[in-house]
């Protein structure tokens, strides 16, 4: 099963939207300061997928490559065992309802807007982005040790497979702050993950853990 194939998971992220938008309530964040607007969301959806997409082929390349730099390729066992119909409803239902949405409102959403409200730009995107990056800490590390990576590297590719996840916390924030809607950092977060699994689902031989 892929990280977050389940209707559990989207139960989740449905608790983790719910307890999201009572927190901005208690602090005061109204729809402009959580990124919830109309204007410019389409434009924003259209800018943020079209980042992500490039960055992901760019990165499906780069895994690829993998063989020739560790030696043997590294296989990711659930995204083995995954059918084709199984594969477009995880990226269709799972991964939107149960990672998408509820991650980017609590992420890009309300703690971003929050602190938006307090401190300075960078200020905000660093701290959001490390929370990011800290909740996907148990993926990370399930992520990894569910691949065929030599034993030596295992501790450095978690580490890497957070800073990843970081990185991409800071790109996603920086679209929502340069575009003013969430729209921007969902269609990133979905493209990006998207894009990934499809691209390594046709290989079979590497993947890449989801942020």
């Amino acid at each position: 099963m892929l990280p977050g194939g389940s209707w559990q998971f989207v139960l989740a992220g449905a608790a983790l939207v719910g307890v999201s938008l009572v927190a901005a309530r208690i602090v005061g964040l109204n729809d402009a300061a959580l990124g919830i607007r109309r204007a410019g969301a389409l434009r924003g959806a259209v800018i943020g997928a079209l980042a992500a997409g490039a960055i992901a082929a760019v990165d499906v390349v780069v895994l690829r490559l993998a063989p020739s730099i560790i030696g043997q390729p590294v296989g990711y066992a659930p995204l083995a065992r995954v059918s084709a119909d199984e594969l477009g409803r995880h990226i269709a239902l799972y991964l939107p309802l149960g990672a998408v949405i509820p991650e980017e409102v609590a992420f890009r959403g309300v703690l971003l807007g929050g602190l938006l409200t307090r401190y300075r730009v960078r200020t905000a995107v660093t701290a959001s982005a490390t929370a990011f990056a800290l909740w996907h800490g148990t993926v990370a590390v399930f992520t990894v040790m569910s691949t065929t990576m030599p034993v030596v590297l295992i501790i450095p590719a978690i580490a890497g497979a957070l800073v990843v996840v970081f990185v991409g916390g800071v790109i996603m924030a920086g679209l929502r702050v340069a575009t003013g809607t969430l729209t921007a950092s969902m269609a990133a977060h979905w493209v990006f993950n998207a894009v990934i699994l499809v691209g390594l689902w046709t290989d079979r031989a590497v993947a890449t853990p989801s942020i």
